[in-house]
């Protein structure tokens, strides 16, 4: 889930898309506004991140933009590209406004959107599209809230090592397997004068939830961080306490881009890789496209964050990177769905696959995709395994609560630098996370 601020331009935006959204009026909804006449000129508004790259683009563009609009030739879809979509959707909503297409930035916020009634149902829309047997069962699962679906899946994402595989043959370096072998790995490459991992969270404080969700997946384990998430454990047990200390004891001893992770961007993170400066990198399976599309000087290969913990087996922290609904206030629910199911094509997947975006689809040959990058399929496989080997872990964005996981991303800067205690930290968390509880907020976990 690749994530950005929102910048001063996109305020004004925000000014003017207020006025060019889609969306009626309550009046106008409840007046039961749904399907047009064919001669009515519609807009449809969709915002989305700003693409990766000009190829991503181009498929926003020509297989939805374009394919909709060509079979809806009375319809203009209104895409507008935001560098943090998802800020500038939430305040849209609470505005009264927003895009007929809501993205939510993960199932994990989805709850939040439903109980402020932004959300419409799609249960009628899952069967007319047969959503239910285009994505995995458990990915459109992730979208439900009492019963009822309200969001589709987005990207099948998981977090990685990224490593630098020529500095590490030409140091003699293994992939490490264990907790000792990762510290011990840290500690050679310090001795080179090189930074173990490179990590910045300047620009977008966010991205601190890739290394939480690594840490207590590889500590905790996702057996007992599940216990955590649903609420019958605290975020104060032990097990957290000291997945969290074993992490900014990491952080404190340089490991983690010389103590200087909360000073640097995300961009800087990956310039220190490129340059040799670090070994690895830990990032999401996003990283492909990048990695495809300005590749640094060496080959780059990828390995699971190992067992940090005695007891616990080494898995992939495995979830969606959106949830995507409609706007409880479109004039056009049908129209829009129809949208949704665009966007959601299989064709379309097909093409990000090659970009290393992976939809969580059934019957996806990814292998097949005319020239894909055999690092990519690496990656599909890997997660694949894991899933079947039933060691799956939880990445933050989809499964932890919204307000617990906000605290966590917020602060863990203030424990690294000593402006605040793990005992404080997870005891501010805990009350966040009980808060989101009382509000019915917790990831509905599938029996």
């Amino acid at each position: 889930m690749q994530k950005r601020r929102l910048s001063f331009t996109l305020a004004i935006m925000l000014t003017l898309l207020l006025f060019l959204t889609a969306c009626g009026d309550n009046a106008a909804n409840e007046s039961g506004a749904s399907k047009a006449n064919e001669n009515e000129k519609i807009d449809l508004v969709w915002i989305t991140h700003s693409p990766e790259t000009e190829a991503e683009r181009e498929i926003y563009q020509v297989d939805v933009v374009d394919a909709f609009e060509d079979a809806h030739p009375n319809v203009t879809v209104k895409w507008v590209e935001a560098q943090d979509s998802y800020s500038l959707i939430r305040q849209q909503l609470a505005a009264g406004a927003g895009p007929d297409i809501v993205s939510t930035g993960g199932p994990t916020f989805l709850s939040e959107y439903v109980n402020s009634g932004y959300l419409l149902p799609l249960d009628p829309y899952v069967e007319q599209f047969k959503w239910d047997d285009r994505f995995y069962d458990w990915a459109l699962a992730a979208g439900k809230i009492n019963d009822k679906v309200y969001g589709l899946p987005g990207a099948y994402e998981t977090l990685l090592v990224w490593y630098n595989k020529e500095m590490f043959a030409a140091n003699g370096w293994e992939v490490p397997t264990t907790y000792d072998e990762l510290i011990a790995l840290s500690d050679a490459a310090q001795a080179k004068d090189v930074m173990p991992f490179a990590f910045g969270a300047s620009d977008f404080r966010t991205v601190n939830e890739w290394w939480l969700s690594s840490v207590y997946n590889a500590y905790v384990g996702p057996a007992d961080l599940k216990k955590v998430l649903q609420g019958e454990e605290p975020f104060t047990n032990d097990l957290m306490k000291q997945a969290t200390e074993t992490y900014v004891g990491m952080w404190q001893k340089g490991y983690i881009n010389n103590k200087q992770s909360h000073a640097i961007s995300m961009e800087d993170a990956w310039g220190l890789f490129n340059n040799n400066q670090t070994a690895m990198k830990l990032e999401g399976t996003w990283a492909l496209s990048r990695l495809q599309n300005d590749p640094p000087p060496f080959e780059v290969g990828f390995f699971a964050m190992p067992s940090w913990r005695a007891g616990v087996d080494a898995n992939l922290p495995i979830g969606l990177g959106d949830a995507i609904g409609i706007n409880a206030k479109t004039k056009h629910p049908e129209l829009a769905a129809e949208l949704l199911d665009f966007i959601n094509s299989t064709a379309r997947a097909e093409k990000l696959i090659k970009l290393g975006q992976f939809q969580p689809m059934n019957g996806l040959d990814v292998a097949g995709v005319e020239g894909i990058d055999p690092l990519v399929v690496e990656v599909y496989d890997a997660m694949n395994d894991m899933l079947d080997a039933g060691n799956a872990g939880y990445v933050s964005w989809t499964y932890f609560p919204p307000s617990a996981l906000s605290y966590l991303w917020n602060n863990i800067d203030a424990v690294f630098l000593g402006q605040m205690n793990v005992d404080d930290y997870l005891k501010n968390t805990q009350e966040a996370a009980a808060k989101d509880k009382e509000k019915n907020m917790l990831f509905n976990f599938p029996e």
